[in-house]
């Protein structure tokens, strides 16, 4: 296995680290999601730059990364639902998308071809990239501060300032999410039409 899909596969086996950081109530666990998920969203970034620059692009890369950042997003999402930031409406929209695209790519793959994230999806993933490391920030600020916004089915303590902040965000992400997606829907329907 080369350096870039080695990458991607660490991507993977972070992510359960950044739910254990998040979830589980210690001193600055905030900032340990922090650094932990930052690390893995710069990994995303290195191993397309190793994988251009040694030529060494294969299909397992293509299929994978774009997985592997679906999974790192998913969790920060997952673990910002329940500071109630965002509604369940952007989840659902997110998740359609993601499903969408991979029915697409499975289509792909059953006439011996690979669809590669395009411009689109990079982007949508960069704008969720940095509207979670952004809310991570913020928490880690606010745990800094002294005040602890804990995880639970109940709505937190969050200051009201941040949860209208983040919600716009997390729409901002809905609405990109969801152009990205019909983007593929639009590249990718000779595959469901020809069937």
């Amino acid at each position: 296995m080369n350096l870039p899909n080695k990458i991607t596969v660490f991507r993977f086996c972070c992510v359960p680290f950044i739910f254990a950081a998040a979830l589980i109530q210690f001193k600055f666990h905030w900032l340990i999601t922090l650094i932990i998920y930052l690390v893995v969203c710069i990994s995303d970034k290195a191993d397309g730059v190793i994988a251009r620059k040694q030529n060494i692009i294969t299909d397992f890369g293509k299929l994978m990364d774009p997985l592997s950042d679906k999974c790192l997003v998913f969790g920060a999402f997952l673990i910002l639902m329940n500071l109630g930031w965002h509604t369940d409406i952007v989840i659902m929209i997110m998740l359609a998308r993601e499903f969408l695209v991979a029915g697409m790519r499975m289509a792909a793959v059953n006439e011996g071809e690979v669809i590669a994230a395009n411009a689109f999806g990079k982007a949508k993933t960069l704008i969720q990239m940095i509207t979670t490391i952004a809310a991570f920030v913020f928490l880690t600020a606010y745990e800094f501060a002294g005040n602890e916004i804990v995880i639970s089915t109940v709505p937190t303590t969050a200051p009201k300032w941040m949860f209208i902040v983040f919600s716009i965000a997390f729409w901002i992400n809905a609405i990109v999410t969801l152009l990205s997606g019909l983007k593929y829907a639009k590249d990718g329907w000779h595959f469901i039409k020809s069937k």
